[in-house]
């Protein structure tokens, strides 16, 4: 009897103690759940450097608001702890907000890429992991139906404790523009919007995509001359204006234009109903892009931004009918994965007709002085 006994204290505790994730520090408790024993706990993943996670965090409130009880959010960093402190109170942060100083949550579930979110149930099974972007209020109704064991917060997340290290001070942006090569190369573009500067950190090859609104595979140079830079460039200067020809200036290059012709998307501006810049509001200091596996939320953004993150996203050059349109800052929410469903949403929604065609488009040939 006494051996059945241990072995069912054993397995009740080994369950509970597989719900539980590390922390090293409770930074804010969140202001939108209501209960402290839920069914569901969603993890989200997140750094203050990392801009699509802020945008994230707008979806993600929005959920906790509609779902305060058998549901909470913790957004979890690896960072130091005053960093996240002062970033939670500049942006009023809402979620909960947590330390794992050790990196030991971050390894535990293989977290390779920034923002990403696992859904638990109160035995620490694993429900739902992606794009937070990607959740959403079905996959909380169909969880809740099947899952009704509650464990309390402090349950869920438990507290270990970790020696403090000092904050590493970012120097100020001393010059118009800054460049600095990067050893480690990196598969896509970072786009970080400082409170001073713009901050691109990528290959040249896309750097130079982005500052002419391209496709990256419309830029094309000797492989030896696309290493991987950080480059800031700070706001209303010159070197914001003109980026990319500050960028060949200093690295001593030149550009030749070109053509191809190949299939691309061509937009139609003719009827088009843009939304204003007032139907999503993140705020200021925030990131414009919202980006998931399916959709693109953008907050005042021109149709030039958007495009590149289309172009790229599809791995299509894309052409606009008026230049002058596509300049200006509007808010945007569309689907890009399936080409008809895109093709209705941005017809429906903003009168833009977009179409695959067979057409020259620009190339950009990027060699050295």
């Amino acid at each position: 009897m006494k051996i059945k006994i241990l072995i069912v204290l054993l397995t009740f505790f080994s369950v509970f103690s597989s719900a539980q994730i590390k922390i090293s520090e409770t930074i804010k408790n969140s202001s939108l759940a209501t209960d402290d024993e839920n069914a569901l706990y969603f993890v989200d993943f997140w750094a203050t450097w990392c801009g699509p996670c802020i945008a994230a965090e707008k979806q993600l409130s929005s959920l906790q608001r509609q779902y305060p009880k058998d549901f909470y959010i913790m957004s979890l960093s690896q960072e130091n702890s005053q960093i996240v402190k002062n970033f939670t109170i500049k942006h009023n942060l809402k979620l909960g907000v947590a330390i794992d100083y050790d990196g030991e949550a971050f390894s535990k579930y293989n977290i390779a890429s920034l923002p990403y979110g696992i859904l638990f149930n109160a035995k620490g099974e694993k429900l739902w992991e992606g794009h937070p972007a990607d959740f959403k209020t079905y996959h909380i109704d169909g969880y809740l139906s099947t899952n009704t064991q509650k464990l309390s917060v402090d349950e869920m997340f438990k507290l270990q404790s970790y020696l403090p290290v000092a904050i590493p001070k970012e120097a100020d942006l001393e010059q118009d523009f800054e460049i600095v090569e990067i050893e480690e190369p990196l598969e896509t573009l970072e786009i970080i919007e400082k409170q001073d500067f713009l901050q691109l950190t990528g290959s040249l090859k896309d750097i130079i995509a982005y500052t002419n609104y391209a496709y990256k595979n419309q830029v094309n140079m000797p492989s030896e001359l696309n290493k991987t830079y950080r480059m800031r460039f700070k706001y209303d200067t010159k070197a914001l204006k003109k980026m990319e020809k500050i960028i060949l200036k200093q690295l001593k290059l030149r550009r030749k234009d070109a053509s191809a012709s190949g299939e691309a998307l061509f937009l139609n501006l003719s009827n088009a109903r843009f939304w204003d810049a007032d139907q999503i509001n993140w705020g200021s200091d925030t990131p414009h892009f919202l980006i998931g596996n399916t959709d693109i939320q953008a907050d005042n953004v021109s149709l030039n931004q958007v495009s590149f993150q289309l172009a790229n996203l599809l791995e299509l050059p894309i052409i606009i009918s008026d230049a002058d349109m596509a300049n200006k800052l509007h808010d945007w929410e569309l689907h890009y994965k399936y080409f008809d469903l895109m093709a209705s949403n941005l017809n429906d929604t903003y009168g833009v007709v977009i179409e695959k065609r067979v057409v020259e488009y620009p190339n950009y040939i990027i060699t050295e002085k």
